[in-house]
C-alpha cells in the first residue's frame, strides 16, 4: 500500500514538472515584421488602438518566457474566454475624397488564437494568460517594443508655412529681405527704426493689416 502511494505521488510530481516546463517552453524565435510593435497612443487616423490595443503581431510568450493562453479556450484560465471578440472597422475621412484615406476603428483583435493582446486596455501594452496554472502567473505582459513617433516632415511643414504665409498677401517676406520695388530701407532692421514689425512672426500676428509705404 505504502509502495502503490508512492508511485502515485513520483506520478504526481512528474506530471506537475511536465505542466511547468510546457508553460516556459522556448518560443520560436519571429522576425521584426512578425514581432511587429504597439502604438502607446492613437495616430491621426487611428481610434481606440492605444496602449497596444491595436497590436496584431504574432508574439505569443511573455516577458517571463511563457507561453500565452488561447483566447478561445478555457484552460487554465476561463477568463480569457470571457472576453467577446470584437473586430477591426474602416470609414473614410471624407467620402467625397477617396485621396484623403481613411480612419481606422480597433476592435480588440480577438480570436482563436494565442497572440499578445490588450483586449480591454487593461494594461499598459500588449498582454496575455498564460498557461501557468499558478495564480502568480496567471496574466503577463509580454516582450513587444513600442512604435517609434512619427518623424517630423520638415520637407512638407516648409511648404505648408509658404502655402499659409502666400495665403496672406501680407508681403513678410519684404519685411526680412526689403521690398523690390523700392530703394527705401524696408528690411527688418530699417523697419524696426520706422516702428515696422519687427520680425516676421509678429508681421503674421497683426496679420499684415497696414499698407507697407511706397
Amino acid at each position: 500500500m505504502a509502495r502503490t502511494c508512492m508511485k502515485a505521488l513520483i506520478v504526481a510530481v512528474a506530471l506537475g514538472e511536465a505542466s511547468a516546463l510546457k508553460s516556459v517552453a522556448v518560443a520560436p524565435e519571429l522576425s521584426s515584421f512578425d514581432t511587429s510593435c504597439y502604438m502607446e497612443s492613437d495616430s491621426t487616423l487611428e481610434k481606440g488602438g492605444a496602449k497596444g490595443k491595436g497590436y496584431r503581431g504574432l508574439v505569443a510568450s511573455t516577458v517571463s518566457g511563457r507561453t500565452c493562453q488561447k483566447w478561445s479556450e478555457v484552460h487554465p484560465w476561463a477568463a480569457a474566454a470571457d472576453i467577446t471578440p470584437t473586430s477591426d472597422s474602416e470609414e473614410p475621412v471624407d467620402e467625397k475624397d477617396a485621396a484623403a484615406g481613411k480612419i481606422i476603428y480597433y476592435g480588440n483583435g480577438l480570436g482563436n488564437h494565442n497572440y499578445c493582446r490588450n483586449p480591454d486596455s487593461s494594461m499598459d501594452s500588449p498582454w496575455c494568460y498564460t498557461m501557468d496554472t499558478s495564480k502568480d502567473h496567471k496574466k503577463e505582459l509580454c516582450e513587444i517594443p513600442k512604435c517609434p513617433g512619427a518623424p517630423r516632415d520638415f520637407k512638407s511643414e516648409a511648404e505648408d508655412l509658404g502655402n499659409y504665409i502666400g495665403s496672406k498677401d501680407c508681403e513678410c517676406a519684404s519685411q526680412l529681405f526689403g521690398s523690390t520695388t523700392t530703394t527705401r530701407d524696408t528690411s527688418v532692421a530699417g523697419g524696426a527704426a520706422a516702428n515696422e514689425p519687427s520680425d516676421v512672426s509678429e508681421c503674421m500676428s497683426i496679420s499684415c493689416a497696414r499698407e507697407r509705404p511706397a
